[in-house]
């Protein structure tokens, strides 16, 4: 759900020890059909490598031929005691589920309900922008991120019980945001662009999104083991995240078109048959041949590009149309990958060779990098094995081309604060003209491992990352600096935008300095968010960039690190940075406001409140009364005291580092609280608490 913010997340090399090496193969036609015994022992290895590395709880496996699924195995544990997951044990999908809506929305448009070019208020005319040219967002500009919207939604987009009405936050949340590019002007991930989209699927079908995909995709599929969860009891049979010996509650995404699709990798080698089958499976047309290859075209070639895309060059619910380890062996592949906070998956097709691979895993940190790692290389096995390449390409040198000193020009080109989503790096000069990278921690600049050394080519190379290499590129009247690395399989170089470089800008008024370090507690997720308990804290923090007058950055809960101009007004703070594909996704504007006494701020559709202006609990027993809005009502507690609360349904108390330590819903409570400690108190529009101290 949150973006890492760690240098190393988006510069590392993910080579899992290379792919193996394959012989040369006789020519498709005399050879008999493929046992894949080879793609199922480099399948197994890669998997059961990733899970020793990312330290995840389980995985499952599932490749396609020639509308069959040839190889099937689940891995890890299934359950606490160590039992293995079965073949109907289901995994999150996360953003995978952007395929099915494209399907979805593609069925519309192969019956004639849907034009692609149409705008979406054509279909959705309840959905309105603060930046009027909202109303040129076309439905292909949301399928292929390109609609220009902030990114995503995240107020109790995950949550511990189904949440019916998020989709209704969102829509308000971005009646009061700005656009941050010209629709159709750049290809910038975004989550909000798929909700929305599945909200056309609603409109024009007269049915729930869920209940369209399971009647028009899964129930002709035999997906019978899919589902999105948007009602209680939830499914026992899902796949469980174990750490130190105890399975984690299962979070539920409330952002079902944009990823909240739970499934198995069996099933969804159902779904992956669609483009292997040009949009027949089973001798039922699930999808024309037109929308297939629509699906599959390249839809960043005609938007502005800081440096060409090699991992991520969308196309209409894929993350890559080219994909890059298929591509070092010559072939088309097409990839999606996906990731919450406790499932993570991959959906790789080569489309011409009848080829498909599903990965899932269960784990914080195993990570859609892992899923594809291990979809591209049980691919390029199963590539040789059929025939349909010679060989296995080959592993990318690590070799460094030979040094070369750079001149005074070339340092200052490089040097430098770059920012992105996520991203907040100082790049300076070290010695003999190299380079060293900070990333800013706790307000402070702190240097990473290792020096970039200038070598013929221009390019600087890392000391500590074989094969990795950094350079800077202008466009639009900006400088980016750009990184290529060695991706997943070792067979090809992923080049990456890290960030957009800034420079100083204006000054900060008194009521920004005055901000600065200031903590903004959550004021408007339910109580079932999981913010609460893993957003440590459960609160928004403003931070100063040393070094870079004029912006600051939101990080925390609902943010990873998001880099803001505080120049406009005193109450305004308004996004800037314009960073193609990945990281310029997720960025807001914020906007300050007080209200009895008490201070709020505002972005997208999330409202966090002052811990500042928090007011603190007499001793004794007073009303905490839930205003007009519906906000959460936060108390601190003076003194080290018992602490009793009734008459309303959940309430949270967290110590003065809003470390959580006692919650509680329905009856009267007591609990210890000790000095300074944060009482969050949640009910409906006119009930109220008694709080009791002492």
């Amino acid at each position: 759900m949150r973006t890492a913010t760690v240098l190393s997340a988006v510069l590392a090399v993910t080579v899992l020890g290379g792919a193996p090496g394959v012989q040369a193969t006789e020519p498709a036609s005399n050879k008999p059909a493929p046992t894949f015994t080879e793609t199922i022992k480099q399948g197994r290895k890669a998997v059961r490598a990733q899970l020793k590395e990312t330290k995840a709880t389980s995985a499952s496996v599932a490749l396609v031929s020639d509308g069959e699924v040839v190889w099937s195995q689940t891995f890890g544990r299934g359950k606490t005691a160590g039992k293995r997951p079965s073949p109907t044990t289901l995994y999150g999908t996360g953003s995978v589920g952007k395929t099915v809506t494209a399907i979805a929305v593609m069925q519309l448009v192969d019956a004639g309900k849907v034009s692609l070019d149409a705008p979406v208020v054509r279909y959705i005319p309840d959905f309105r922008m603060a930046s009027p040219q909202y109303r040129q967002v076309t439905v292909r500009m949301l399928l292929n991120h390109s609609a220009g919207l902030p990114g995503t939604d995240y107020a109790d987009g995950i949550t511990y019980r189904p949440l019916s009405t998020y989709v209704d936050r969102m829509l308000e949340g971005l009646r009061r945001s700005r656009l941050k590019t010209t629709p159709g002007a750049m290809n910038v991930y975004c989550n909000d662009c798929f909700t929305l989209a599945g909200l056309v699927v609603e409109r024009v079908s007269g049915i729930p999104f869920p209940d369209y995909v399971a009647k028009k995709i899964l129930d002709p599929l035999g997906m019978k083991h899919s589902v999105y969860l948007t009602s209680m009891p939830l499914p026992s049979n899902v796949a469980p995240v174990i750490q130190k010996g105890k399975a984690d509650r299962l979070q539920v995404p409330n952002i079902l078109a944009a990823g909240g699709m739970l499934s198995t990798s069996d099933d969804m080698a159902r779904l992956a048959m669609i483009f292997t089958g040009d949009g027949v499976v089973g001798g039922k047309r699930i999808l024309s041949s037109s929308a297939v290859q629509q699906m599959g075209t390249d839809q960043t070639t005609t938007a502005l590009q800081a440096a060409p895309p090699s991992s991520f060059r969308y196309g209409m619910g894929w993350d890559s149309v080219e994909d890059p380890a298929l591509k070092s062996a010559g072939v088309r592949g097409w990839t999606k990958g996906g990731d919450l906070v406790q499932y993570h998956a991959a959906f790789m097709v080569a489309p011409d060779q009848g080829l498909a691979v599903v990965v899932e895993g269960a784990g914080l940190t195993f990570g859609s990098g892992s899923a594809e790692t291990i979809g591209g290389i049980v691919l390029l096995n199963a590539l040789v094995e059929t025939g349909a390449v010679r060989k296995m390409p080959k592993q990318i040198s690590t070799d460094k081309p030979a040094k070369d000193k750079p001149t005074k020009k070339q340092i200052r080109r490089m040097t430098g604060i770059y920012l992105a989503q996520g991203v907040t790096i100082k790049v300076t000069e070290g010695k003999d003209r190299s380079l060293r990278f900070a990333q800013l921690s706790d307000g402070k600049w702190v240097r990473q491992p290792g020096r970039y050394v200038h070598r013929a080519g221009g390019a600087f190379w890392a000391t500590k990352n074989p094969g990795q290499s950094i350079r800077t590129v202008k466009a639009w009247g900006r400088t980016y600096l750009v990184s290529r690395a060695i991706g997943g399989t070792g067979t090809y170089r992923a080049q990456t935008t890290i960030g957009q470089r800034v420079r100083p800008g204006g000054t900060l008024s008194p009521a920004w300095r005055g901000r600065i370090g200031s903590r903004w507690l959550l004021a408007n997720e339910v109580p079932t968010s999981v913010l609460w308990d893993i957003g440590d804290p459960p609160a928004v923090e403003i931070a100063a960039i040393p070094g870079l007058s004029g912006y600051l950055l939101a990080q925390g809960a609902l943010v990873a690190s998001v880099p803001f101009d505080a120049t406009i007004s005193d109450t305004f703070g308004s996004m800037f940075v314009q960073v193609p594909l990945l990281t310029g996704r997720d960025l807001y504007d914020f906007e300050f406001s007080q209200r009895d006494g008490q201070d709020y701020l505002t972005f997208s559709s999330s409202v966090v409140t002052s811990a500042a202006t928090v007011r603190s609990l007499p001793v004794g027993s007073s009303p905490v009364a839930i205003g007009a809005e519906g906000l959460v009502e936060w108390r601190r507690v003076p003194t080290a005291s018992n602490v009793s609360i009734s008459g309303q349904g959940d309430w949270k108390l967290y110590d003065e580092k809003l470390k959580l330590i006692d919650a509680g819903a329905g009856s009267t409570a007591t609990t210890q609280a000790p000095e300074g400690a944060y009482l969050a108190v949640f009910g409906t529009v006119g009930t109220t608490a008694t709080v009791t101290v002492g």
